[in-house]
């Protein structure tokens, strides 16, 4: 399989291990991914012009046409929305009017369906089960936004990964909320309490390690957590992986392969737990 490769401002910097884990997955899944030339910011959601937000996008999508794989649920999110706009003809012709590469068309999948697709057809890539790991899956806002490839309010794809993963997926009555990153310079304090939220009810529900396949979200509940710990006062120390890390670890690969070590809650405690459960 081979697809165009999307992978987004963040994963050039406060992400890295969202691309590298990204990466290493597709290799070991035989995916081949080649990299948009010369990409640029999808829109992101601080674009409030939907017309210069569109054409951003459609810079991106215009280079190739191959489908377009991206592991980030924000520019997932801004390029299946522009695709959208784009099918209004005065929308294409005013975008096209100040684009080098024509846009006619796009098709857009996640890494999250990709991976999902490549294991349905050989599920003995999964050398590491993750027996008994209790996972919270965490959607956030955008994977589900615009409608039409999962259901906004209940959705289920994480878990059915994590069920292919021989994980246990908890029952996360917030795995759609808002992580409050949106908001979080300009209302800190609520952004903090709605990240704490989270957190605090991902621990209730039992899990082990939160996934996710947000960028943003990543942010909140991982690089914030212990600054949440120490501002709240209670202690949560829960993992936070991108779905990829997850998927990964499952396959075998390692954690320099899959940038575990930037995560900023270790996850290696709940890694070698899972190691252990495969040698019993």
């Amino acid at each position: 399989m081979k697809l165009a490769y999307y992978p987004g401002c963040v994963s050039k910097s406060t992400g890295k291990e969202m691309d590298t884990s990204t990466r290493a997955v597709c290799r070991a899944l035989e995916i081949e991914l080649e990299e948009l030339d010369d990409w640029n910011c999808c829109g992101a959601t601080h674009v409030s012009n939907d017309l210069v937000a569109t054409g951003l996008a459609a810079r991106n999508m215009a280079q190739t046409d191959l489908p377009i794989m991206t592991a980030c649920s924000i520019c997932y999110s801004n390029l299946r929305a522009a695709a959208m706009r784009l099918e209004e003809p005065e929308t294409l012709e005013r975008v096209n009017a100040v684009l080098d590469k024509k846009y006619s068309s796009a098709k857009i999948h996640h890494a999250l369906d990709v991976i999902l697709e490549a294991l349905a057809e050989d599920d003995e890539r999964i050398v590491v089960p993750l027996k008994e790991l209790k996972v919270a899956p965490y959607y956030g806002c955008l994977l589900t936004r615009p409608t039409g490839q999962y259901s906004p309010e209940f959705p289920v794809v994480l878990e059915e990964l994590i069920k292919n993963l021989q994980a246990e997926p908890v029952d996360f009555r917030l795995k759609t909320l808002c992580c409050g990153g949106p908001i979080f310079m300009p209302q800190e304090k609520a952004a903090d309490d709605i990240a704490f939220r989270i957190l605090k009810e991902a621990k209730k529900a039992g899990a082990e390690v939160i996934v996710t396949v947000c960028p943003l979200c990543h942010l909140m509940l991982d690089a914030k957590q212990k600054i949440l710990e120490k501002k709240m006062g209670e202690k949560i120390e829960i993992p936070v992986l991108y779905v990829t890390q997850l998927v990964g670890i499952a396959l075998g690969l390692g954690p320099d392969e899959l940038g575990l070590e930037m995560n900023s809650v270790s996850p290696m405690a709940m890694m070698e737990k899972v190691y252990e459960k495969n040698s019993e």
